[in-house]
């Protein structure tokens, strides 16, 4: 996914926080992945959500995932979920998911606070 502008900025912020918070796949049993191997996953495609829906940049349903589970695995949507539940429970990956069904729109009118957010997620690891 490539994005341009402000856009571009947060998804670069994301991807650099989710590299520094994990080195495993979230899906499957790979591990230390780097480089290219190493993308930020969202649970539910970004094509879905919306770009420009805040759940789309919420950290607790994106999470570093190898190529073949985010490309050719279409995002390993099962183990994912799984994992999710396990991670924050049932209610929180279910109100999501009703969210997103619904297409509920929490438009980002202010770019500027997911550059903050990742920003100080980022330095927490510093």
């Amino acid at each position: 996914m490539t994005f341009k502008g402000i856009k571009g900025k947060c998804w670069k912020l994301v991807k650099i926080y989710v590299r520094l918070r994990e080195k495993d796949c979230y899906t499957c049993p790979a591990k230390n992945l780097e480089g290219q191997n190493a993308q930020a996953g969202h649970y539910r495609p970004v094509a879905l959500v919306g770009a420009n829906n805040y759940r789309a940049w919420d950290e607790r349903f994106i999470h570093l995932q190898c190529g073949k589970c985010n490309g050719p695995g279409q995002g390993e949507q099962a183990n994912y979920k799984a994992h999710l539940i396990a991670d924050y429970g049932r209610d929180i990956v279910d109100e999501y998911d009703r969210q997103v069904a619904s297409k509920a729109y929490a438009a980002i009118k202010n770019w500027q606070t997911i550059i903050d957010r990742y920003q100080t997620l980022i330095a927490t690891y510093a």
